[in-house]
Order: structure tokens, then sequence, then C-alpha cells
């Protein structure tokens, strides 16, 4: 006997996974977050991600340009309590670690941040109190990260090892980036002297190591898969 009509009009196909949906991702798809990736693993290989490392990524999403309806806030890095505190549970940089073992470490680093006791009027509070798509995740990059989502944003090709320079910023992949010519970004990556920390600007690419009181932009980040 053949399938009728009726049983057959009625079988549901299932549409394929995208990468918001838990499908593979390219650089410039939109990620789980409502944001887009920026980053994927090299070979389709993983790094190690989440609260205590103990978890394994492949993309890295950045939130979108509207993400605090409007432009990126400026931040401090720090409360005033904490401006000359140096994080025991974040490795010192010196110099700037574009190196991939700072791929996935910023979520770990950003919970220390808060965990010091900076609220959401820091960057890492800022970007830890970021709920795009339901996310819980989302957190402030560290230099290697923020290095990586720099050359997204100027449509180069991306190495952890070299640092941001080239391109146009804000064009070809990261077109829609939006992000400032004019301040730097902070990431959650300390220096040696616990008064500072460092931030990249995006117009030039430069890495620097200011003052937790500088109030610079913030950009949160995430990492899945």
């Amino acid at each position: 006997a053949g399938t009728s009509v009726a049983s057959a009009a009625s079988a549901t196909v299932t549409p394929a996974l995208t990468c918001a949906t838990g499908g593979t991702c390219d650089v410039g798809d939109t990620g789980p977050g409502g944001g887009k990736v920026f980053y994927v693993q090299a070979g389709g290989g993983t790094f190690t991600c989440g609260a205590t490392l103990a978890s394994t990524c492949k993309y890295l999403e950045v939130a979108p340009s509207g993400w605090n309806t409007g432009a990126d806030p400026q931040k401090m890095w720090a409360v005033a309590a904490k401006q000359g505190s140096d994080i025991g549970d974040i490795t010192n940089e010196d110099p700037a670690n574009n190196n991939a073992s700072g791929i996935g470490l910023g979520y770990k680093n950003s919970l220390a941040i808060v965990n010091q006791g900076n609220d959401t009027t820091t960057a890492a509070g800022a970007a830890r109190a970021y709920g795009g798509g339901s996310k819980s995740d989302w957190y402030l990059p560290t230099t290697a990260e923020l290095n990586l989502l720099c050359q997204w944003a100027r449509n180069v090709a991306q190495s952890v090892t070299t640092r941001c320079t080239g391109g146009t910023l804000n064009f070809g992949t990261g077109a829609l980036g939006g992000f400032s010519r004019v301040w730097p970004y902070w990431s959650s990556s300390e220096v040696v002297d616990p008064i500072g920390a460092w931030a990249q600007n995006f117009y030039g690419g430069s890495q620097g190591t200011p003052i937790k009181t500088a109030t610079y932009y913030v950009r949160p980040v995430r990492a899945f898969g």
C-alpha cells in the first residue's frame, strides 16, 4: 500500500541548523547571542573557554553596535576603591599577550574583575550585565581577543600573534561593527602595575596601558561552540 496524500502532507521537515541555532558558523554570521561571529578557530579546532577554562569553544561573537541602545558606553576599568588594586586571578601581561592562550580567557578575567567589587559602572561589569540573545556569558575581551576583533573590524587577515594594523575601520565583514575612531576599547587584561590595564585603539590598532580611572569604550564578546 502507498503513502496516503494526507499522511504525506502532514510529514514535517526539520530545517537545517544555522549558526544562531547551533549549526556551523562562519565569520560574519549572526551568532546565538544576536551578535556577529568575528573569529573562528582554524582547522575546525577548539580553544579553552568558560568560567574556569574547563570548556572548549570554536567561535567568538561580538555584541552588535547598538547593544547599549546607542553608541558604545565609556566606562572606567575599576571603581575608585579598586583602581590601585591588582587582581590575583588575572595574569599580568607585559607586553600584551597577543597569543593563542588569550583566546577564550576573557570570561574568566571578567568574573575576577566583577568579583573584586567592580559593578556596572565599570567596563567588565557593564559587559557582564549584557544579556543579548538571553545569553548570560558575555564578557570583556582580553588583549588577544580585542586584537582579533580589531582585525575583523578593519577587514584584515586575522592573526592572534600580529598586532592589528592596515585595512579600513568598519569595512568588509566588520562593516556594521560601528567601532569608535576616537578613544580606545578596554580589555579585561591587567598590566604589571596595578593601576593600569590594557586597551586597544581601533582606529590605528595600537595597544596601550592607561590607568584604570580612564573612561574608555566597552564592547562585550562571548565564546561558544
